[in-house]
């Protein structure tokens, strides 16, 4: 009579079996982990370029509404209806609104010194009632946008002719409107978002305090680019 053995697993058989088990597993996590990263990289890079895309509208929109009322009087008499140079804008504007309770408000756009880069910030206050210096005691200001590098404020002008337009870092005429207002910056964004070049045109503005400023073409709007730091201003 012919006896049958039941051969069992080897110890050598039973580690490498546990070894197969563990590099599928591991394998498996390291492609759910992958997958995980891939879709919060995702997500970050869509709320990015939506917060981005909003930032731009609402400084745009501000901008497009400048309106030519008297922030301040100087004492010599002259009157303070825009103020902007490469760091800085302030203007009269309705808010929209969920931010207002009626009536133009004194608003300003700051670029400041963050922890990564420049930041943008903006101040608001009530025209009614305005005093110097109450946009900074009204409001803590709110960060619009971090990391950007290089940031400033252009203007558009015309010459005393009424021919050439051309862009300056610097309002010199705070009781005239300038034809549009621009933000250059460069993002600094490791997922590769940019900044587009920011042109705002001021759509109204009171006669009396003004030449003619109608922009003739669209040309005159161009940021006409070219080598340098100057950013391609004209």
């Amino acid at each position: 009579m012919i006896m049958q053995r039941h051969r069992g697993f080897t110890l050598i058989e039973v580690l490498l079996a546990v070894s197969l088990v563990a590099i599928i597993m591991a394998m498996a996590y390291g492609g759910f982990r992958a997958s995980v990263r891939a879709t919060r990289s995702g997500e970050a890079v869509i709320e990015q370029t939506n917060r981005l895309r909003v930032v731009q509208q609402f400084v745009r929109r501000q901008l497009m509404q400048t309106r030519s009322l008297v922030i301040e009087q100087m004492e010599d008499g002259q009157a303070i209806r825009f103020e902007g140079d490469r760091d800085f804008v302030r203007f009269v504007a309705p808010l929209p609104g969920y931010l207002s309770y009626g009536g133009p408000y004194v608003q300003q756009l700051s670029l400041e010194r963050g922890e990564d880069g420049q930041e943008l910030v903006f101040y608001y206050a009530m025209l009614n009632g305005y005093e110097d210096g109450a946009l900074e005691a009204t409001t803590d200001g709110v960060v619009l946008m971090e990391g950007l590098e290089d940031a400033e404020f252009i203007f558009l002008d015309v010459d005393e002719r009424g021919e050439e337009t051309f862009w300056s870092d610097f309002w010199e005429y705070p009781e005239r409107l300038p034809l549009a207002v621009g933000l250059l910056a460069d993002l600094n964004s490791e997922r590769g978002l940019a900044w587009p070049d920011l042109i705002a045109p001021v759509m109204i503005d009171s006669s009396h305090t003004q030449r003619d400023r109608t922009i003739r073409r669209a040309s005159d709007m161009i940021l006409q680019r070219s080598r340098g730091s100057d950013r391609g201003r004209r």
